[in-house]
C-alpha cells in the first residue's frame, strides 16, 4: 500500500478515472476542480466508448478539405475568427502530423491505447458498480450517398478493419431492421457490434465520484491559481487556500495548457468546441447511437431524451454559443428522423485537442513530481479509464502497459 498524497487537477472523466485507479493502488487522493465532478466538457459528450477510433484526424486529405469546409456554414467544421492566432502552433503541428511516418506512428499509438481500453473500463465499472449506466448495442455510422459509402469502404473503414476493429457493412434495408424509426436519408453504412455507450455521462461521473468519496477520497471545489513544484512536494495555490501534495496529476482539459505554461511546458493544445442538443423525439426511438458520417453528427438514446452531438468549432472557451451551429445540427436530426424533434436543452463545451490526435500522458521530464493526462479531443470517455491506469503505473514506477513516449508532452518541444 502507498502512503503518499496525490492531488489531481480536474474532475472530469479522465481525472475521476485517475483518482479511482490511484486510490485503488493505495494512494491518498484529492480531486480539485472549480466545477462539480463531471460538469465540465465530460458532461456533454456523445456517450460513446468509441473503440473504433484508432485513426488520427491529421491527414493531408483532411487538410485539403478544410478551406471549403470552413467556408460552408452547413459543414461540421467552423472557426471563430478571433481565435485564429491561437491556432497557429496547432496548425503547424497538424501539418507535420500528416506526413506518412508520423501518421502511421499515430495510428500505432492509438491502437496501443484501444487494445487495453475496454479492460480498463471494465475495472472501473466493476469497482464502482456502474454497469447499469452502460449499454452494449453496438453503433451505426451511416452515409447519405453511394459515393461517400464506397469512399469510406476504400479508405477509413478499410484502415480500421486492418487495425483489428470489428465492423460490418450494412445495406439500407439492414439498417432499417436495426433502427426502423430512422428515415430513408441513407444508403447504408457501417455497424460496430462491440461498441458500447452510456445512457448518462453525468451519472457515470457521479457514480465514479461517489465511490471515490465513500472510500476516503477528497474533492475540493476550487479554482487552481498556480502549481509550484519543489524538490520534495508540489504546492497548489487555490483561490482561498494553499495545499501541498507529494505528487500532482494534471487532468484539467483545455485549462491544462495555462496551468503548465508558467512551468515552461508549452503544448499546442486548442479549444475544439462541441455542441449537443437534448431532443424529445416523440414516438420515434433508437436502440443505439447512430451517426450521419457525412455530417459528423450522432444521435444517442439517453436518459431524458436523445442526445444530438457533434461539430468541431475552434473558438475560445468562453465564446458565446453559436446558434448557427445548433440550427444546422437540428436540421440534420430532422432529416435523420423524418420529422422535426423538439429541443429540451442545449449545451456547448470545449474539447482539449492536440494537432496529432494523441492525448498527452505521462510524467513531465523537467518536473518529475507532476504527471499529466489531457488532450483527448473526442476520446475523453473512450480513453479516460486507460489513461488513469497508465498514470497510476507511471507514478508507481512500474513498467507501463503501453509505451508512453508517443504521448509525452516533450514531443512538442
Amino acid at each position: 500500500m502507498q502512503s503518499s498524497t496525490i492531488g489531481i487537477l480536474g474532475a472530469g472523466i479522465v481525472g475521476l478515472s485517475a483518482a479511482l485507479h490511484l486510490q485503488k493502488a493505495g494512494y491518498q487522493v484529492t480531486l480539485i476542480d472549480k466545477e462539480l465532478p463531471g460538469m465540465g466538457v465530460s458532461f456533454g459528450n456523445a456517450g460513446l466508448f468509441a473503440d473504433y477510433a484508432c485513426l488520427p484526424f491529421s491527414t493531408f486529405a483532411m487538410m485539403r478539405k478544410m478551406p471549403a469546409m470552413l467556408m460552408d456554414k452547413n459543414s461540421p467544421l467552423s472557426m471563430q475568427r478571433s481565435y485564429l492566432p491561437s491556432l497557429m502552433p496547432y496548425g503547424w503541428g497538424f501539418f507535420k502530423a500528416c506526413f506518412a511516418q508520423n501518421y502511421e506512428q499515430g495510428k500505432a499509438a492509438l491502437k496501443s491505447l484501444q487494445a487495453i481500453a475496454r479492460q480498463a473500463d471494465q475495472t472501473l465499472l466493476d469497482l464502482t458498480d456502474g454497469h447499469h449506466l452502460i449499454k452494449s448495442q453496438g453503433c451505426l455510422g451511416l452515409f447519405s450517398t453511394e459515393e461517400s459509402f464506397a469512399a469510406g469502404q476504400r479508405g477509413d473503414l478499410q484502415e480500421r478493419r486492418e487495425q483489428g476493429v470489428n465492423l460490418e457493412f450494412l445495406s439500407a434495408e439492414q439498417v432499417g431492421e436495426l433502427e426502423p424509426d430512422l428515415s430513408g436519408f441513407h444508403v447504408g453504412g457501417v455497424f460496430y457490434p462491440d461498441t458500447r455507450f452510456t445512457i448518462s455521462p453525468i451519472e457515470l461521473s457521479r457514480c465514479y465520484a461517489q465511490h471515490f468519496i465513500a472510500n476516503g477520497g477528497v474533492i475540493l471545489q476550487d479554482e487552481v491559481q498556480a502549481v509550484v513544484p519543489g524538490d520534495n512536494d508540489v504546492v497548489v495555490r487555490l483561490s482561498d487556500r494553499v495545499v501541498e501534495y507529494d505528487q500532482v496529476v494534471v487532468c484539467a482539459g483545455v485549462a491544462s495548457k495555462a496551468i503548465l505554461a508558467p512551468l515552461g511546458v508549452k503544448v499546442p493544445l486548442v479549444s475544439e468546441r462541441g455542441y449537443h442538443l437534448t431532443l424529445d423525439t416523440g414516438a420515434k426511438s433508437l436502440s443505439r447511437p447512430v451517426g450521419w458520417l457525412d455530417k459528423s453528427v450522432f444521435l444517442t438514446p439517453m436518459d431524458g431524451g436523445v442526445r444530438l452531438a457533434g461539430t468541431a468549432e475552434f473558438a475560445a472557451v468562453d465564446a458565446p454559443l453559436n446558434p448557427e451551429r445548433t440550427d444546422v445540427m437540428l436540421e440534420h436530426a430532422r432529416v435523420m428522423l423524418g420529422e422535426e424533434p423538439s429541443i429540451k436543452s442545449t449545451w456547448v463545451g470545449s474539447r482539449p485537442s492536440t494537432p496529432d490526435s494523441l492525448p498527452i500522458i505521462g510524467p513531465l521530464a523537467q518536473h518529475p513530481r507532476i504527471t499529466v493526462g489531457f488532450g483527448h479531443g473526442h476520446l475523453g470517455l473512450t480513453l479516460g479509464a486507460v489513461t488513469g491506469k497508465l498514470i497510476t503505473e507511471s507514478i508507481q514506477g512500474r513498467e507501463g502497459s503501453v509505451d508512453l513516449k508517443p504521448f509525452s508532452a516533450a514531443r512538442f518541444s
